[in-house]
């Protein structure tokens, strides 16, 4: 991977939204891709990106405004940059995907770089030799399969997490639910009422649309065999178990940055 530029792995042809168009465009992309935009102009120069987490932010009663009062901004990234530092760039940014631009003077969009294409272009000399202990997140914000969607809409909103193990009533492991589990299935649309709990009632819960099952792994697990099953099962992440206990969490974001770590 350290070897590798940009043009090698992104693509070439990305989903783009333009400035002016309206938010419900842009939630029907990400439903169908299943990414973040890059936002352009009508001269297809970048304007910045769109996220899944900026269209949480939209309520129902915004549908009809323009993705420009939601658009983020991300450092440039070009096509001849080295795929370590444009990872590195992602990581520090949190953004799953970034537009990449002609040149650093030319921002037009020529092409997109995904989370998923470092991941899927990580070689077995990439990869240090580590257990999933060592890299996992040990303090996991969990969600009750009866919780209504608005509560964990809102604390993905306050919290920036774009997802949860999800627990029964016993405290057993039985699903996920994530940011493009609401945008999907239309639960973002929930009122702003529901924030001050008069109309939580109405809501859809957790359970309705949570993915099951919720995969997992071992803590003595080693990176290479995360890797395998992230890319094997197209997760994004991992809930990592201990006797059926839930004791941290695995995420493409943690595999990719201890590797770009170990590449000099």
């Amino acid at each position: 991977m350290g070897l590798q530029k940009v043009m090698d792995v992104m693509d070439n042809h990305p989903v783009s939204i333009n400035i002016n168009d309206y938010v419900t465009h842009a939630r029907q992309l990400m439903r169908d891709y299943h990414m973040t935009l890059p936002v352009v102009d009508d001269n297809k120069t970048v304007q910045g990106i769109i996220s899944e987490q900026d269209i949480l932010n939209i309520t129902s009663t915004k549908s009809n405004v323009t993705v420009k009062g939601y658009t983020s901004e991300i450092p440039v990234i070009t096509g001849d940059m080295d795929i370590k530092q444009a990872a590195a760039i992602m990581i520090q940014s949190r953004k799953s995907c970034a537009p990449v631009h002609l040149s650093t003077r030319d921002r037009t969009l020529c092409g997109a770089l995904n989370m998923a294409d470092i991941f899927k272009n990580l070689g077995p000399s990439d990869v240090p030799d580590r257990q999933v202990k060592e890299l996992m997140t040990l303090k996991v914000n969990t969600c009750s399969s009866d919780d209504h969607l608005a509560k964990v809409w809102i604390n993905m909103l306050e919290k920036g997490y774009s997802g949860y193990p999800v627990l029964d009533h016993h405290n057993m492991l039985v699903g996920m639910i994530t940011r493009h589990d609401i945008i999907k299935s239309g639960g973002v649309r929930i009122e702003r009422e529901d924030e001050h709990g008069s109309r939580i009632g109405t809501s859809s819960r957790v359970s309705h649309i949570m993915s099951t099952p919720a995969y997992t792994i071992t803590p003595e697990a080693s990176l290479k065999e995360a890797i395998e099953m992230m890319l094997k099962l197209d997760v994004r992440r991992l809930c990592v178990t201990n006797r059926d206990k839930l004791v941290g969490i695995i995420n493409r974001y943690d595999v990719v940055k201890a590797c770009i770590n170990e590449i000099k």
